[in-house]
Formats: structure tokens, C-alpha cells, sequence
């Protein structure tokens, strides 16, 4: 049997600072290519059994699985793990749960990749609900710069979509419709539908989707006549869409109040269970390179 997993990503800009001076963005190809040597040579003539690059974060141990470089494009893809010792349960549709057996040095892993593009300096973060966010990946490649005497200090920031509001209004047709709102607001969607809000509520949520086919969309003017009225509310604390921008375009993520860029891409999980990091970059790169539609173009643009 075979399941199709939703992946999302993110972009992130990476910048160091010098007391007393304003952020600057700062190249992390020659770290990257540091720790891939050295990655390289301790798998290949066996110098160091423990070469890995391993911290903590919120007391559980994580690490640096595994750098490589693309040569094609030149992209850097980072591995990182997160390492679960809390066990999980096997069992069948209807037989008893078992926990999952293993030595007390073992862990359970979940990977998640970056891609980095040295030339524009943007990673790329892919985002699972079980293994490490862009805060512990942001930590890790802090401690690697200060190990390596890169810079002291490092953050990354997300890269935003200032023409989101621009792009959604100019979008052809419109898969989905997400928005969550507070306060009256809330109180005044609730009372169109019933004609009176309860006591006690503070947040509505309401998601509208369009069928599965290709062709199916929510109609054009009524997407639209939502859009107006709810991006510029500040009781509207979240509004997404899902549309393409025209017919030959794919469909794609628009944020229009954290305005932050993303994209998401569905994986086949089959037989083994897992998804595939190389799998997953590969996707990465088409998502990010493409000519037509990729996510580099659309950063760069803003």
C-alpha cells in the first residue's frame, strides 16, 4: 500500500552581525564545503568513526547527518536528524500495539533537508511535523560557524512576500481558501450563517476547497470578493490561499498575512516507509529552479 505525504518549504535569508553594524548576509558555502570534506574523507578512509556533527536542542540530542553539493546546479544539500528515543508502537488494523525494539545507544530518526544556493545565498527548508524546525537548524549551523571561526553570530530570517496581497487579487483561478479570524469578526460570520453568535467564541476557522480535478475551481469573483474583504482586517489572523496565476501555471501557496514564501510537494511513501532524501532534493531543486515557476525567480523578483 501506498500513501501520499504533503511536504512544505520554506526560504530563509542567513545573516551574521558585527557589534555595532547593521546585519549583513553571509556566504555559507565555505562552511558547507569544510564540513563536506571532512564528512567525505572520515566515510571514505575511516579516520573518525564519530564524525558527525551532534548537539542538543530542547534536551534532545540532533545532528548534521550528512552535506553533499549538486554539481549541476551547484546547490548544497544538508541532512539533518533528529533523533527520537522515545519509542513508538507497532501494530496492525486491529492487533496489539508493540513498542518498536532497540539498544539503549539507538534512536529513532526523522530527516529533514536544506537546500542552499550559494550564489543567492536562500536556503530552502523542508518542513515535517517530527523533525527539526528552522530554529534548531538555525542553532546547529550557529555552534558549525563558531566551531570553524566563520562568524560569532547567526540567525536566519524568512524571506516574505511583500507582493503577496498584489499576487493573490491577479491569480486565475482558485483551488482553496483558507482564513481563521477573531473577535467580532468572527462573531459576524457566524451570525450571517445562524443569525446569532454564541457566548464564548473567539476564533472561526473556515477552509473552502475546490474538486480534485485539474480543471475544478472556487468561482473567480467570489474568491475575489473574499480576498478584499478579509486581507486587510486585523482581526484576521490567518488567510491562505491555494491558485495559479494562469492556466498553464501550477498551483501555488499564497500567505497574505504572515506573507512569508512557500511551496509544498507531495511524495509517495511506499514499501520502505520513508521518504527519500534524494528524493526530496531532487524535488527541492525542481521546485526552487524551474524556469517558469520556480520559487528562486519569485524571490528574487520581490
Amino acid at each position: 500500500m501506498s500513501v501520499t505525504k504533503r511536504v512544505g518549504f520554506n526560504f530563509f535569508k542567513p545573516y551574521t552581525k558585527v557589534e555595532g553594524e547593521d546585519p549583513i548576509v553571509i556566504n555559507l558555502a565555505r562552511l558547507f564545503e569544510e564540513v563536506r570534506k571532512r564528512y567525505l574523507e572520515a566515510r571514505t578512509e575511516g579516520l573518525d568513526q564519530e564524525y558527525k556533527h551532534v548537539y542538543r536542542f530542547n534536551d534532545e540530542p540532533a545532528r548534521l547527518a550528512n552535506v553533499s553539493i549538486d554539481y549541476d546546479t551547484q546547490f548544497y544539500h544538508l541532512v539533518f536528524e533528529r533523533l527520537d528515543y522515545v519509542l513508538p508502537n507497532r501494530t496492525t488494523l486491529h492487533g496489539e500495539s508493540k513498542a518498536v525494539e532497540l539498544e539503549d545507544d539507538e534512536y529513532i530518526g526523522h530527516d529533514v533537508s536544506v537546500l542552499y544556493d550559494p550564489e543567492n545565498h536562500i536556503l530552502m527548508i523542508q518542513r515535517n511535523r517530527s523533525s527539526l524546525g528552522p530554529t534548531a537548524i538555525e542553532g546547529c549551523l550557529r555552534t558549525l560557524l563558531q566551531q570553524f571561526e566563520v562568524a560569532d553570530s547567526f540567525e536566519m530570517a524568512l524571506i516574505t512576500d511583500n507582493s503577496a496581497k498584489r499576487r493573490a487579487l491577479n491569480q486565475s483561478s482558485y483551488r482553496k481558501i483558507q482564513l481563521k479570524v477573531t473577535g467580532s469578526k468572527a462573531d459576524g460570520i457566524i451570525e450571517r450563517l445562524w443569525g446569532k453568535a454564541p457566548s464564548g467564541l473567539d476564533v472561526v476557522e473556515i477552509s473552502l476547497s475546490s474538486g480534485l480535478k485539474k480543471v475544478d475551481e472556487i468561482d473567480n469573483e467570489f474568491s475575489k470578493e473574499i480576498l478584499e474583504e478579509f486581507v486587510n482586517d486585523d482581526e484576521v489572523t490567518s488567510l491562505r490561499i491555494r491558485s495559479r496565476e494562469d492556466d498553464e501555471s501550477t498551483v501555488e501557496a499564497i500567505d497574505l498575512i504572515d506573507h512569508k514564501f512557500q511551496c509544498f510537494a507531495g511524495f509517495k511513501i511506499d514499501d520502505d516507509r520513508q521518504i527519500n532524501p534524494i528524493s526530496v532534493f531532487d524535488r527541492m531543486v525542481y521546485l526552487y529552479s524551474n524556469e517558469e515557476n520556480g520559487m528562486r525567480n519569485k524571490i528574487l523578483r520581490v
